[in-house]
């Protein structure tokens, strides 16, 4: 594919940032607090002087581990695993003799290959390995006990990343994303069966024939936000105030559960919300497998109908809470991820103030959706 001259030219302009100002300040306090500690340690391991040599490459990891926690290159493993090998391979070429150009040039090289073949790939490590290999006198006169400070450096940032990444709201490391559905059979859930799977990222990362730094949940996911988006829009703003029933039946949390199981037959329900106050909010809910688990069988031989409630038993004491519930704005899209892929049957529709407002049942969503496709079939 041809590119013309201007179009070169434009890709040295800065792209755009994808990340809110908050999270660079988070990541900015995150180096603050830890590359003190890193160079007070140092001081008092090996001295200033070579502190000062060592921490450098310690600077680049904290831009990763705090700024880009997702990136492979960021991952716990890939810093420890990625300065220990780095280390070793510095400090044996810068002992060989070799010149030192000749000794950086194989340490950045044979470092690279090491590290990808370990699956450990750190972009700072290659710096460290160059430090290692020509460092200062002082430096290679530590030999091999080189690795005891760039291990202490690698656990402290990892060790300190754990704790204030996820103190912040920043899960790390990044855990892979679990595979299996809401009812633990090897089917795909039911919003990926007619979207791509696993196999279809693997091939595009395949031809795409770069290296790209993104781990593929976080590709797969990212992928997924785009199409719910372009959903969206293609859908309109249709939210949960246009989907839900308005006229629900409910109970408070000081109702028996006799009379909720009648309520349930009675209006041939599957769930009940549950709400405290005159305000109606919602404190809970109650399904029928959450009754039915109340049960008491009668002696001798069992069938359905002679089965009794536990006497008297609230709904205080079985109802789930909290409850998963979405406002009036809602959008469509997000109903149909809840109420399929989270393996919900139904949700309840609140205000502001956590008042219950409205009901949406699997069986509301479907119509919903009926309806838009009929709006989208031609005249």
């Amino acid at each position: 594919m041809q590119v013309n001259l201007i179009d070169w030219f434009k890709s040295f302009v800065p792209a755009p940032l994808n990340a809110a100002p908050r999270l660079w300040l988070r990541a900015a306090i995150g180096i603050a607090f830890v590359m003190p500690l890193v160079f007070l340690s140092d001081r008092w391991l090996v001295g200033t002087g070579l502190a000062l040599q060592v921490i450098a490459p310690v600077g680049a990891s904290a831009v990763l581990v705090f700024v880009a926690s997702s990136s492979p290159f960021a991952q716990p493993w890939s810093v420890i695993g990625g300065n220990l090998f780095a280390a070793l391979i510095g400090v044996s070429l810068g002992l060989s003799g070799l010149p030192s150009v000749l000794a950086a040039t194989l340490a950045g090289a044979a470092t690279l290959l090491c590290l990808f073949s370990l699956r450990c790939l750190h972009p700072p490590s290659i710096g460290l390995a160059l430090v290692a290999a020509v460092g200062s006198p002082d430096l290679h006169q530590l030999h091999f006990g080189l690795l005891g400070p760039v291990m202490f450096n690698s656990l402290l940032l990892v060790t300190f990343a754990l704790l204030f990444n996820n103190l912040t709201g920043n899960p790390y490391p990044k855990a892979r994303l679990p595979r299996e559905n809401e009812h633990h059979t090897r089917d795909p859930r039911p919003g990926e069966r007619m979207s791509f799977v696993q196999d279809d990222v693997d091939r595009a990362l395949a031809e795409f024939g770069e290296y790209v730094d993104i781990t593929r949940d976080d590709l797969a996911r990212l992928i997924k936000q785009t199409e719910k988006h372009a959903l969206r829009r293609s859908m309109g703003e249709v939210t949960a105030a246009h989907v839900m029933s308005r006229d629900i039946y409910w109970h408070t949390p000081d109702t028996f559960i006799e009379s909720a199981w009648q309520t349930l037959q009675q209006h041939r329900l599957r769930s009940l919300p549950v709400v405290e106050g005159d305000d109606h909010r919602l404190v809970g809910i109650v399904t029928q497998i959450d009754l039915l688990k109340h049960f008491h069988p009668r002696p001798g031989r069992l069938s359905f109908g002679q089965l009794n409630f536990l006497r008297g038993t609230k709904l205080r004491a079985i109802m789930s809470s909290p409850v998963v519930s979405v406002t009036m704005d809602t959008h469509m899209v997000e109903l149909v991820y809840l109420l399929s892929d989270r393996g919900l049957h139904c949700l309840p529709v609140v205000d502001e103030q956590q008042r219950l407002v409205g009901m949406i049942t699997q069986t509301d969503l479907i119509a919903a959706l009926y309806r838009y496709w009929l709006k989208q079939l031609p005249d």
